[in-house]
């Protein structure tokens, strides 16, 4: 029997904001170094992403993403990936969550990944966990 499990490298980094330039260099350079296949960035404070900013922090080979953007200076969740390895079929975007669909390009292996921003206020803890749940609910499989 045929195994259709897929190996690669990953990362889950709360950067902490991606403004300062020499920051955005030390994001890219490790993801350089450790060869990451797919990067779960948060906390990237950006409320946009060009495509001339994500190349400030994301090595020549992640050039796939998808981002939960910036509430004023807080939040930002950004997911990367290697395009040559994986192709996205979705994603669901919340305002801590950012669920993406993947498929393996070498085989037929289909995932998904959240990264997940959680609230700092517990306030919102309750909502925060009923989210998760809805979007466990929308992810089948791996």
């Amino acid at each position: 029997m045929a195994s259709n499990s897929v190996n690669f490298s990953f990362v889950s980094w709360n950067v902490r904001g991606l403004g300062d330039a020499d920051k955005c260099k030390l994001v890219k350079d490790s993801h350089l170094t450790a060869r990451v296949d797919i990067a779960c960035l948060q906390e990237s404070k950006l409320r946009t992403i060009t495509s001339s900013k994500s190349r400030s922090f994301l090595p020549p080979h992640l050039t796939d993403f998808h981002c939960a953007e910036a509430v004023g200076s807080r939040g930002g969740i950004i997911t990367a990936w290697n395009a040559r390895a994986f192709t996205a079929s979705a994603y669901i975007a919340r305002r801590h969550t950012l669920t993406s669909f993947f498929t393996s390009t070498s085989s037929d292996t289909v995932f998904a990944i959240t990264n997940v921003y959680a609230p700092a206020d517990h306030r919102d803890s309750r909502s925060f966990l009923d989210d998760l749940s809805t979007i466990a609910a929308q992810v089948p499989g791996n």
